[in-house]
Parts: C-alpha cells; structure tokens; sequence
C-alpha cells in the first residue's frame, strides 16, 4: 500500500461508521466498470445460501433488542 493509499485510509478511518458506509459506496459506483451483474448474482447466491443454512437451523440466532442492548451499553 502506497502512502497516498495509507493516508486515506487513516482519514477514513476517522468518519463515522455512515460517513464510512457513503464513501464506500460512492468509491464502489466508481469502480463498478460492468461487475454489478455478476455481484448482484453472487449476492442473490450467498444470499440464498444464508437463508436455507437458516431454514436448515444451522445458524445460531439472537433476538435483536439482546444484541443492541449489549452495544448501546458500551
């Protein structure tokens, strides 16, 4: 990784989780160059994925409210 490369990634750093979220998304619209075809598919297919792992109960769930009390306690 270049400098340029590394300051930029410390500045990210220093954004808020959403301001990281929206510079993200607008460096990965940049980039796209055609690939949202064949991420959209690879989405669907993890996606799907995920669901049956869920469905087949192999995926350990917790109830939301437990998960974000946990965080808004830090």
């Amino acid at each position: 990784m270049n400098e340029r490369v590394k300051k930029l990634s410390e500045q990210i750093r220093q954004l808020s989780p959403e301001e990281r979220v929206a510079s993200l998304d607008d460096v990965l619209k940049d980039v796209d160059g055609g690939l949202d075809g064949q991420l959209d598919e690879a989405l669907r297919e993890e996606i799907e994925r995920r669901i049956a792992s869920y469905d087949r109960g192999e995926v350990a769930t917790r109830d939301a409210r437990e998960v974000l009390h946990k965080y808004k306690k830090q």
